[in-house]
């Protein structure tokens, strides 16, 4: 599905330096293959997501670690969910009707620099949502705004957490939800001193 969101300029400080992760390591072969799938140059997909071409050249060959936002402006120029790049592709066909993910067997990002944490609740992406556990960090925040065709629910299960949606601001607190059309533009931050942590709900999958 194809994200709309608004062009940015470009910026080399999208990134930091990529730490030792497995994660990490296949990101910049996934970005490679996927646009070669779809015939894109380098220059073509920095382009049209506002970024230098030498920024992406580095990402692609894993020396450097995009932010959580320039890895959804990539995702949103090769029409792929962002997840797909930060958990890697899935290469089953569909899906069991029931599946049991122990907390110790999640699939886990940590966006070094940032130090904001996502983990897959879900067993892979291919189903018709997808559940993550953000971890937000104080003073953490996921970038531009951003929309997708769907829709997203929120629980804040520790702190607070201020998600704009539309151009509202609201704040959410432990216990509170937020379920919203995704189309229209949203985004989050912690602008607290205590670390967050929520579940994200998309349906369908779109990170």
């Amino acid at each position: 599905m194809k994200a709309k969101q608004p062009r940015r300029p470009r910026r080399d400080d999208d990134a930091v330096r990529p730490t030792e992760s497995k994660q990490f390591a296949s990101m910049g072969a996934i970005i490679r293959a996927a646009r070669r799938e779809h015939g894109l140059t380098l220059q073509q997909v920095a382009k049209q997501a506002g970024l230098s071409i030498s920024f992406l050249s580095q990402v692609e060959r894993n020396q450097l670690t995009p932010s959580v936002s320039a890895l959804k402006r990539i995702a949103d120029v090769l029409r792929i969910p962002a997840g797909s790049l930060m958990f890697g592709a899935e290469t089953r066909n569909g899906g069991n009707s029931i599946s049991l993910v122990r907390s110790g067997e999640r699939k886990r990002v940590v966006f070094p620099g940032f130090n904001i944490a996502y983990e897959m609740l879900t067993p892979d992406l291919r189903r018709r949502m997808s559940l993550l556990w953000l971890k937000a960090p104080p003073h953490a925040e996921s970038g531009p705004v951003f929309s997708h065709d769907g829709e997203d629910a929120v629980v804040v299960l520790k702190g607070k957490l201020k998600v704009e949606v539309g151009g509202v601001w609201h704040e959410l607190g432990k216990g509170d939800s937020l379920y919203f059309n995704s189309e229209l533009p949203h985004r989050w931050k912690n602008d607290t001193s205590k670390v967050a942590e929520v579940i994200w709900v998309s349906t369908p999958p779109s990170f």
